[in-house]
């Protein structure tokens, strides 16, 4: 339906349009689901492993300021020192748990 709105027009005329438009669609009550008008949500897997990332996240500290802090001015001062051999079993630690996931 198309309505031209100029100044020949009038309101009424506009408004009856309008009203006319609106029988002509369906309720939401008539489109209510078959179910009884309960909704229903299904999740995919990636949806739920999403939802399960996201919860573990939750759980995961938060960043120790002051101790970034800390090793950053012992990197700028020459005194921090790296442990090579705690820092590789950190590696194969967390391979081998993405190895379990």
């Amino acid at each position: 339906m198309t309505v031209k709105i100029n100044s020949y027009g009038s309101i009424p005329d506009i408004a009856k349009a309008y009203s006319s438009q609106r029988k002509d669609r369906p309720s939401a009550k008539q489109d209510a689901p078959a179910n009884g008008g309960e909704d229903t949500l299904e999740l995919s897997v990636q949806a739920r492993e999403m939802q399960d990332v996201k919860a573990a996240l939750k759980d995961v500290g938060e960043v120790r300021e002051e101790k970034v802090e800390q090793i950053k001015k012992e990197i700028r001062e020459g005194a921090y020192r790296l442990d090579f051999g705690k820092t590789a079993e950190g590696m194969i630690e967390e391979r081998l748990l993405d190895k379990k996931a």
